[in-house]
């Protein structure tokens, strides 16, 4: 289950909102949007909306873009990028 932070008003979050209604639809994810207003543990991300969360990390920050999220909510997208990533 995925968690889309937003704030009522807010462009970006309205636009997020959409694209992951289009994904579900298309490829049945689980998400739901949460009021940041309403929960004050998620006040670290008031800079940052939307941001979607996986569980307690955030995935995407800042984007309401299909394609984004689209990849942010693919099966095995961290551990894709975590063993594309190399630490000195």
């Amino acid at each position: 289950m995925y968690t889309l932070v937003v704030r009522p008003g807010c462009h970006l979050c309205e636009q997020a909102e959409e694209s992951l209604a289009q994904i579900e639809s298309e490829r049945g994810i689980e998400w739901r949007a949460v009021n940041i207003d309403d929960d004050p543990a998620l006040a670290q991300y008031s800079d940052d909306l939307p941001v979607l969360l996986d569980g307690p990390r955030a995935v995407t920050k800042l984007t309401s873009s299909k394609v984004v999220l689209d990849k942010a909510t693919k099966p095995g997208m961290w551990s894709r990028i975590k063993s594309s990533l190399h630490f000195n």
